[in-house]
């Protein structure tokens, strides 16, 4: 992965006097791709956010910060004005106000928009623990879904986060939206298959951590209530079309579903995944 050199803090210290963009230059470019394509986010090994909670979140769970983008002529706000004095980032760009809006979401521009590095993690960065829960999500395909659950799994008590397989880019703009910056706060991992999901369970467990792997399907027989979650568990939620593969229903000690009622037959699997770890909080809690 091509990254840019890393500055001395001498260095990033001097750098903090904003570079003035005005056109769609190479600063603005290089912004705008790596927000919007994928293959050049991971080249750069960089991703762009905007808003407060996001780039709190980033900056309170140690992420660095390679720039920080502004308006130029729009008052900032005392958050905004201590977090560029603070001397974080490597550089500093103010932008043109309609620069700064083609980079932003939202629809009213966010003051403040941050170019982080990004984190390339594999499931050996997450901690067996003996209450541990692991969510792995086998092959997502919708960005939304993904940032939702992603979101779920935080609010819920996951301790680490694994993708697998052919999966939508963890740093796409849509997931860092949808997870409302709960990626930041826990390992999210990625893996080729479920093979190191169950290397890495195989792992826990030769250290006296025993995981039981738990699948959800709408095929399933068991319904969630009837299993134990209480011990360690790898929680596995499948693709929004095809489901969970064959390789999971392998690994998987148990396979679960939610009991659905109505003319539907099937629910979004966001809203699944709410579901299942929120029974698992539950009966944690008891």
């Amino acid at each position: 992965m091509n990254r840019p050199p890393r500055l001395t803090s001498a260095k990033r210290r001097a750098s903090t006097s904003p570079i003035r963009v005005r056109s769609r230059d190479n600063h603005f470019q290089r912004a705008e791709v790596i927000k919007s394509n994928r293959a050049k986010r991971t080249r750069y090994g960089q991703l762009l956010i905007e808003g407060v909670a996001q780039i709190n979140l980033a900056v309170a769970h140690g992420w660095t910060v390679n720039t920080f983008l502004y308006s130029a002529g729009r008052p900032l706000s005392r958050w905004a004005t201590e977090l560029l004095t603070k001397n974080i980032a490597e550089s500093v760009w103010e932008l043109a106000p309609s620069l700064l809006q083609e980079l932003s979401d939202k629809e009213e521009t966010s003051e403040l928009l941050a170019i982080i590095e990004a984190r390339t993690l594999e499931p050996s960065a997450i901690a067996a623990k003996p209450d541990g829960l692991v969510v792995v999500f086998d092959r997502p395909s919708s960005p939304g879904n993904l940032g939702s659950s992603i979101r779920s799994a935080d609010a819920f008590g996951a301790q680490g986060l694994i993708i697998t397989g052919h999966a939508v880019d963890i740093y796409d703009p849509h997931v860092i939206r949808g997870s409302m910056g709960a990626l930041f706060t826990l390992p999210v991992t990625t893996a080729p298959s479920h093979k190191e999901v169950l290397a890495w369970v195989e792992q826990a467990r030769a250290t006296g951590v025993d995981y039981q792997i738990i699948g959800s399907s709408g095929k399933a027989e068991r319904l969630i209530f009837d299993i134990d979650m209480t011990q360690p568990t790898v929680l596995v939620l499948g693709n929004e079309t095809v489901g969970m593969s064959q390789g999971y229903w392998e690994i998987c000690n148990e396979v679960v579903k939610i009991p659905i009622g109505g003319a539907l037959s099937s629910i979004n699997v966001s809203c699944a995944a709410s579901i299942l770890l929120y029974e698992l909080a539950r009966q944690r809690s008891l």
